[in-house]
């Protein structure tokens, strides 16, 4: 089976070291086929680092110029889906503090199994001293994604995660529902996949502790809006107005 790992990206020199090292390990453990930095235009050296370590670097803005600049990581998996051969797809973030061989490795598993097309990483977040956050899933998840989804999709309020962006896809899936840029992406792939094939098509894995960077408290205005956004998009909530920056679906 053909398994692409896609690591979409946008200045993460910083990052980019210990990420791309990880992604070099689970190609060469047989974990996936392919790994692939999707460098959304960075400005640093984040696409000569990936290179370096061995893996592939793909320049998305000349990925199907004809759609414009690169809009973020909606984008950049929207577009490399379409230009990526495989049977699945393994979306990893790039700034994962901790981020290991294992952690691949858990939403590798699960693929294979009947019915399964969508595997969503479930995870205890950490700082960077490896000590549980105050907010297990975040502050968003809790105070507003999860609570939401209790109402209209119980079965998915039950993730650990939600809101995670570490998921494997089926590709034929991943192909077929909409991708949205800012915050909202994750929560409209969750959600596309819900409604097409059900709750047992989904798939929580178990990828242990994951250090992620805490956004600042003035920064989840942006988040949550882009999130009303997708839940708009989809007619699930009445009106969530229209947030600066946010290019909706791309199909």
């Amino acid at each position: 089976m053909n398994i692409a790992l896609l690591i979409p990206a946008f200045n993460e020199e910083h990052a980019m070291a210990r990420t791309a090292a990880v992604a070099r390990q689970a190609v060469d453990a047989g974990l996936v086929t392919s790994a692939t930095v999707l460098d959304g235009g960075s400005t640093d050296a984040t696409s000569g680092i990936a290179r370096s370590a061995g893996i592939d670097a793909l320049w998305i803005p000349d990925v199907m110029p004809n759609l414009g600049p690169v809009l973020g990581k909606g984008d950049s998996l929207f577009r490399a889906t379409r230009t990526i051969e495989a049977d699945w797809y393994v979306f990893l973030d790039a700034d994962l503090g901790n981020v290991s061989v294992d952690h691949v490795e858990a939403l590798v598993r699960p693929i294979g199994q009947e019915g399964v097309v969508f595997v969503k990483g479930g995870f205890v977040r950490v700082d960077e001293n490896g000590q549980p956050r105050a907010v297990p899933g975040g502050r968003v998840t809790e105070d507003f994604a999860r609570p939401f989804l209790r109402r209209v999709a119980p079965e998915l309020a039950d993730l650990s995660q939600p809101l995670s962006g570490q998921v494997a896809i089926d590709a034929g899936v991943a192909r077929s529902i909409s991708y949205m840029t800012g915050y909202g992406i994750e929560i409209m792939m969750l959600l596309d996949v819900y409604s097409h094939f059900g709750i047992d098509s989904i798939v929580e894995a178990d990828m242990g502790m994951i250090q992620n960077r805490s956004k600042p408290a003035d920064a989840l205005d942006v988040v949550v809006q882009d999130i009303q956004r997708a839940l708009w998009l989809r007619g699930m909530v009445a009106d969530a107005g229209e947030p600066p920056g946010i290019v909706l679906e791309r199909r």
